[in-house]
């Protein structure tokens, strides 16, 4: 090989080196000032129309930017984030859908984040329903609110109630009613949430957000095996199993499956299958 190649080569190779190193510190200083950074001011909303200057639609797609971007980069590192952290996420969304409620993605984000990461139902709820009473013609909205009074808050009727009206607009998937009479019948049961889990994951565009949803479906199957197990158990001998090894030391359970957050399993004194990590990522302090 020619020596003006070979030296080509070595100082491609270097300079790919420098660059990663270079990238790797540059994010790390981000990262640093970004743990300095407070979390920002949103206007009222009165003020943002009169801030958005006849173009609501475009001003509603800056702050939503905004509000991503602060959220995006502090889940990018696995940060814990505050209090003050969520206010402002809950605020920028509620600004974002009082400027353009017809807009999809803050409802999205709100179902994803409110309820999962920090167990704010109400602040999601409230915002589905803005969501379900401007855009009349998508079942999505229904069917998230139904799926926070059932996984969440355990209130099934009201839950099959949100599904109903989810199946009656138009384009809904033909299962919604069947899984409104599924809900109402069989109440808390994991095979119920993965229904539930898939056709958001279905619905959903924003990667991210479709690979936590579908670690939470993986965890929720798992839940769904040891509960098959349970029901085996209670028929045979006319109890609930007191914990999971005593599933697995009667056979009931073959292999047990992994827990895709890290924790252990556990049965609850509800008889709820759970885990000690609550099925939600460890993150960094």
């Amino acid at each position: 090989m020619p020596r003006k190649v070979i030296l080509l080569i070595l100082i491609v190779l270097a300079g790919a080196w420098g660059h990663t190193r270079l990238s790797r510190q540059v994010w790390e200083n981000r990262r640093e000032t970004r743990s300095r950074i407070e979390t920002g001011y949103v206007f009222p909303s009165q003020f943002n129309r009169v801030l958005a200057l006849g173009h609501k639609g475009l001003y509603a797609d800056y702050l939503f930017l905004n509000t991503i971007t602060f959220f995006g980069e502090r889940q990018m590192y696995r940060e814990s984030l505050t209090r003050e952290d969520w206010d402002y996420l809950v605020t920028g969304l509620n600004a974002v859908t009082d400027l353009d409620p017809y807009f999809l993605d803050p409802y999205v984000l709100a179902e994803g984040t409110l309820t999962w990461e920090t167990r704010r139902f109400a602040d999601a709820n409230r915002l589905l329903e803005k969501g379900m009473k401007h855009r009349t013609w998508d079942w999505q909205m229904p069917y998230y609110l139904g799926f926070n009074h059932f996984y969440f808050l355990k209130d099934f009727n009201k839950g099959a109630e949100y599904l109903m009206e989810a199946s009656r607009r138009p384009g809904s998937p033909n299962f919604l009613p069947h899984l409104a009479a599924r809900l109402s019948y069989y109440g808390d049961q994991a095979k119920t949430g993965i229904l539930f889990l898939t056709g958001i994951i279905n619905s959903t565009t924003d990667e991210r957000l479709r690979a936590s949803l579908l670690l939470r479906k993986k965890a929720l199957e798992g839940a769904a095996l040891i509960e098959e197990g349970m029901e085996r158990f209670k028929k045979d001998l006319g109890r609930a199993p007191q914990d999971i090894a005593e599933l697995t030391a009667g056979g009931y359970i073959g292999t047990l499956p992994e827990e895709p957050y890290g924790g252990q399993w556990v049965i609850l004194p509800s008889g709820r299958v759970f885990s000690t990590s609550k099925f939600v990522e460890a993150r960094k302090k």
